[in-house]
């Protein structure tokens, strides 16, 4: 699995959730967190021109994963610029077409009381029209994160904590539900 955050502010929540999610992954399941957002380029969809090298990486690196995790903060009720970036230089219609296909787990966390929930559905709506799969009963909202998030930047709240804990218990029923489905 493949974790990106779309977070590049210091002590963010959002960097929390997601090295919690990271943390919390039990065996065969494993986060690879994805540090690389700040130095994303605004998109330049110019035809005939190379990716820049970092984003060619990361659309490798996505259509490798077999399950993306997209930790998203929240902007006025939507995804902050830089996510919308990422999003896109992702959905961009050139081979390899890392979202073509590619299996979606949202996470988010916000001082409100949603969680980040608008945000998750804004960015969900950007992922599908890409062809991605968003596994929309298998995501998590924590609101109030500040309230779970120590001054180190570490995700301790338990219900958060066993809220993703279940949450990887259902990624990993999927992933292997659809192998079983595959395989007859």
């Amino acid at each position: 699995m493949f974790g990106i955050c779309g977070s590049v502010r210091a002590g963010s929540l959002n960097r929390a959730l997601l090295l919690a999610a990271q943390e919390l992954a039990d065996a065969p399941l494993r986060v690879e967190a994805w540090d690389g957002n700040a130095e994303v380029p605004r998109v330049d969809a110019t035809m005939g021109r190379p990716f820049p090298p970092g984003v060619a990486a990361l659309r490798d690196r996505v259509a490798a994963a077999d399950v993306l995790l997209v930790v998203t903060p929240e902007l006025n009720r939507g995804i902050p610029g830089n996510m919308k970036d990422v999003v896109d230089w992702l959905g961009i219609l050139a081979p390899p077409r890392p979202l073509a296909g590619k299996r979606v787990v949202l996470m988010s966390a916000s001082p409100n009381r949603f969680g980040g929930a608008f945000a998750q559905l804004q960015l969900a709506d950007l992922l599908r029209r890409s062809g991605a799969e968003i596994l929309s009963d298998l995501d998590v909202a924590v609101g109030y994160a500040h309230r779970h998030v120590d001054d180190h930047g570490v995700l301790v709240g338990a219900d958060p904590r066993r809220e993703i804990s279940e949450l990887w218990q259902r990624v990993l029923a999927r992933v292997q539900s659809d192998r079983q489905v595959v395989q007859v």
